[in-house]
């Protein structure tokens, strides 16, 4: 497969450019794409003087209309929250052992015991995530709800 490239003019271009042809009406001319016109105009800036705002649609001037009032925005729809576990007696007891969540260690039960900053959690020893009273409240047992 062989390519065919076409040879542009530069500074036959940039006249054309100077005569406020679009890059589209200068590649039908020369037989190439708009692509091959506008890299070849920002390579050379200086042959191909900006344009300003040119070629985009503006309003013609003339009486505007009243402004119509912003419309309502609809409201996002609510998020559905898990049901808050309360909290028990056996949290009240680990409060006084509880840690911040940095201070946790690999084997203590990372059990959130308050609701309010700094958070505390539980840290009693365990083999998995959590211990087993908190376990047994994390997860619920099938055939409930």
């Amino acid at each position: 497969m062989t390519i065919q490239h076409r040879t542009v003019d530069i500074e036959a271009a940039a006249k054309l450019w100077r005569d406020d042809l679009s890059a589209s009406q200068i590649a039908k001319r020369f037989g190439v794409s708009r692509n091959v016109i506008v890299g070849l105009a920002f390579r050379n800036r200086s042959l191909f003087p900006w344009r300003g705002d040119a070629g985009k649609k503006t309003r013609a001037p003339g009486p505007r209309k009243a402004a119509e009032p912003p419309r309502p925005r609809k409201r996002a729809p609510e998020l559905k929250r898990e049901p808050e576990i309360p909290a028990t007696a056996y949290d009240a007891e680990r409060i006084t052992h509880a840690k911040p969540l940095h201070h946790l260690s690999a084997r203590e039960c990372c059990w959130p015991l308050n609701t309010g900053g700094p958070y505390l959690f539980c840290a009693a020893e365990t083999t998995g995530r959590y211990c087993r009273n908190h376990q047994s409240r994390a997860y619920r047992q099938r055939g409930t709800s």
